[in-house]
């Protein structure tokens, strides 16, 4: 069921595009601020109780459910599945920065950067370089957590999986330290498996020797990670200096990299089901 749920998500997505009417985070939001109403004497509990009860809630309707037909939780978990993948724009960003990157728009790329919330604050103006780099690694790691890590999560656990996923990342956003050390534990294995995902999607030795020193390291940041086999995959070196033909390329390899792995990822958790069946 769940290759099924997840090409009806995707169908929904390709209609709505950025404009996904499920991105309603106000109540997730308002449950946060009621439990720091509380006042719970332990943060890491505030930050636990804050996740953990809505996906109990889940669960609960999920066993209801299932009590009955198990196909009465494909609705619900078209619609979980649908909430939990990322919010915003992606594709359009891309293809926008690469524009004010070919014609050397300071500001308007600055605009589409800041769109991937990436952080400019540090970049001198003109220093494309240091443009480049941010926002290749943030696209990189928006592409990885509006759809891929979500996936992982809901494969591996359901639509429990992708809404804690979701909720974790969401707290995360607001700051929240504790559920910031969850998200990268949580992304810790869903990264990895992408990344040896792009050695079969992109380039098989570079990815591979990158990942060597990457695939059991406990330090590195998810970002830094992902940016790494990304770079493998589509073989890029280290030594070459970035400009704005080179990061027009790279961001587009990127995005046809990412649309590939999807494509993998589903004929391989397809296989497996009719394997397994």
């Amino acid at each position: 069921m769940e290759i099924f749920v997840t090409l009806l998500a995707l169908a929904f997505l390709q209609v709505w595009g950025a404009k996904n009417p499920l991105h309603k985070d106000d109540w997730f939001y308002s449950w946060l601020a009621r439990v720091d109403k509380f006042q719970l004497k332990q943060k890491e509990l505030a930050s636990f109780f804050a996740v953990s009860v809505p996906l109990a809630l889940l669960a609960l309707l999920t066993w209801f459910l299932s009590c009955y037909s198990s196909w009465l939780m494909l609705p619900v978990a078209v619609i979980v599945l649908l909430y939990s993948f990322g919010r915003g724009e992606f594709f359009e960003i891309v293809r926008e920065y690469t524009q004010a990157c070919y014609v050397e728009d300071w500001d308007s790329a600055v605009t589409r950067a800041e769109r991937f919330h990436v952080d400019v604050e540090d970049v001198q103006k003109d220093d494309w370089p240091a443009l480049h780099k941010h926002v290749f690694d943030q696209a990189g790691y928006r592409g990885f957590e509006r759809m891929f890590a979500v996936l992982f999560w809901f494969f591996v656990l359901g639509p429990l999986g992708a809404l804690m996923y979701r909720l974790v990342f969401l707290n995360a956003q607001k700051g929240d330290a504790l559920s910031a050390r969850w998200l990268w534990i949580i992304e810790w294995p869903a990264v990895r498996i992408l990344g040896f995902s792009f050695a079969l999607t992109g380039n098989f030795s570079e990815c591979v020797a990158r990942g060597k020193e990457l695939v059991m390291c406990v330090k590195r940041p998810t970002v830094v990670v992902l940016s790494s086999m990304v770079l493998g995959a589509l073989a890029v070196s280290d030594e070459l200096e970035p400009d704005c033909e080179i990061t027009r390329k790279e961001l587009t390899l990127m995005v046809k990299l990412f649309q590939r792995t999807l494509w993998f990822w589903l004929g391989l958790i397809s296989l497996i089901v009719i394997f397994i069946k």
